[in-house]
């Protein structure tokens, strides 16, 4: 019954009979996304009569406690009002009001900007005198808004498709321990890009055969706040952007974790599609040094800098989980451990991928234990030392275990306690430094010398020694080369293999080793 009634709204995304037949089933299953979609349905429908009955449900939802308070938009302006005037146009003509409250942050543009916002009889407009930046302006704005509705931070480049706030506010709604919900789109970091056009007419398309209940939700460290709505509740519990990230960038991470430290989620909703055309306001100002000045921000905020080598990437895509390819031939409802889960971005990733294995983390990092354990999907502990760690007596499929960031006197005690962590015939995945690109090329191709002591990090010798002392038999390699963006310096990494040979891999900067007893 219930694959037919979807399949009624996926046939026809802006007809009411679909909406109206599915929040009729989420009465008894979700009252608070029952009411979204009635709220959506009256929104298609035309039929007087119809009309009545669908308010009536409305008025009936409330009464019992399901009603689901509108969101206020939350949009700054600076200058780029064709921008603007374009985003609010698509919140008109996809969103019913009842949904929305509009809050128009200007941040002193020098444009026509203002006069044409003054004009506008359906928002609520603040004109600053000054330039607060992006977590300022946000603040303002949330502060403007009407104290019970929702927070939806939106970028004024963007465009809403067809339903894009409805299956935003259910998938927020989907779950009480949800506190931030995401979109996807076509220009984005964090692995929020999901289709790609330079013609928005291609775009919109794409966002009404998305935006339908038919996809899966995946769990996140962060969500990018070009278009983020977030519990009131919840931001009220966290507090709002903090400004000290002025003008702009990492304050979404920051607010992420916060509200993950409150115990909340933040959802990526795969049926939520926006269009983003991308960074505007930031073309005139030194970007990179910005990114660069609010990351020691974060973290410093977070002490993530007091620990030795932390990777603190919060984007999915800056901390790809290394053993990706390798669990895949894991059995349905096999254990996989990763130990060194740093975040948490890459073991999220991978809970998602493989949705049918169970995920276990260990992390000694201090400063994200707090971060780490309120993941939903995943199961992460801290640990003090790897011998008496909290799932010890538990045997595993699979572990990964990264060793960058240890010390070579330690591994063969890691080895030892983990080796009896694994099930007969599973496998353990080590990921370790090739010490050769540390200490010749990496030197050589930047110009310049490390002068960390890396002789005290485990690298690939190292782990071959005591793969064949402790009984281990190498069952194969993988390659993982360094990341390297500037020209001039692939250049020089190709003149250097051209003359010593493609086959010394020489700008391998990690291989992972997959062992087994």
């Amino acid at each position: 019954m219930l694959e037919i009634i979807l399949s009624k709204i996926q046939n026809n995304p802006i007809s009411y009979e679909g909406y109206l037949e599915y929040a009729k089933y989420l009465e008894n299953v979700n009252l608070k996304q029952a009411y979204l979609t009635y709220e959506n349905a009256l929104f298609y429908c035309q039929d007087k009569l119809v009309r009545i009955e669908i308010q009536n449900k409305l008025d009936e939802i409330a009464y019992r406690q399901g009603k689901v308070e509108p969101a206020s938009i939350v949009i700054l302006s600076y200058n780029n009002r064709q921008l603007t005037q374009q985003c609010i146009e698509s919140i008109r003509e996809t969103t019913p009001k009842s949904a929305r409250e509009i809050v128009i942050v200007d941040n002193n543009s020098q444009d026509d900007s203002v006069e044409y916002l003054r004009q506008q009889n359906d928002i609520v407009l603040v004109e600053n005198d000054f330039n607060a930046g992006f977590p300022g302006g946000c603040n303002i704005g949330i502060k403007a808004s009407n104290p019970d509705n929702d927070i939806f931070l939106l970028n004024n480049d963007t465009i809403l498709c067809a339903n894009s706030l409805y299956t935003l506010r259910m998938g927020l709604y989907e779950k009480e321990n949800y506190g931030s919900a995401g979109c996807v789109t076509n220009n984005c970091e964090n692995l929020q890009s999901v289709f790609k056009s330079d013609s928005i007419n291609e775009l919109k398309e794409f966002g009404l055969r998305n935006n339908v209940i038919n996809k899966r939700n995946e769990i996140k460290l962060m969500l990018v706040a070009f278009a983020v709505l977030i519990k009131r509740n919840v931001l009220e519990k966290t507090g709002y952007l903090d400004e000290k990230f002025f003008p702009g960038n990492f304050e979404d991470d920051d607010l992420s974790l916060r509200i993950l430290k409150e115990n909340y989620q933040n959802v990526l909703i795969y049926n939520s599609f926006i269009i983003h055309l991308g960074t505007v306001s930031f073309k005139k100002v030194d970007y990179s040094g910005i990114l660069i000045k609010n990351y020691q921000k974060l973290i410093s905020k977070y002490s993530f800098n007091d620990e030795n080598s932390f990777y603190c990437f919060t984007h999915s895509e800056s901390n790809v989980a290394f053993y990706l390819d390798e669990i895949r031939k894991v059995p349905n409802n096999g254990d996989v451990l990763v130990v060194g889960c740093d975040l948490g971005a890459a073991i999220l990733r991978a809970s998602y991928l493989y949705p049918k294995l169970n995920f276990y983390g260990l992390n000694n990092t201090v400063s994200c234990a707090s971060i780490t354990s309120h993941l939903e999907g995943i199961n992460v502990a801290y640990y003090h030392d790897i011998n008496d760690n909290v799932f010890k007596n538990k045997k595993f499929d699979f572990i990964a275990f990264d060793t960058t960031r240890i010390k070579k006197n330690e591994l063969n005690y890691y080895l030892d306690s983990l080796k009896y962590m694994l099930n007969d015939n599973s496998k353990l995945m080590v990921f370790v430094k090739n010490k050769s690109y540390y200490e010749n090329w990496y030197p050589t191709i930047n110009g310049e010398c490390i002068k960390n002591r890396i002789d005290e990090y485990v690298y690939c010798k190292d782990l071959e020694d005591i793969i064949e002392k402790d009984g281990f038999i190498t069952e194969n390699w993988t390659f993982y080369y360094g990341n390297i963006d500037d020209d001039c310096l692939k250049q020089k990494i190709l003149q250097i293999e051209q003359v010593v040979g493609v086959e010394n891999k020489i700008t391998v900067r990690n291989v992972a080793y997959t062992i087994h007893r």
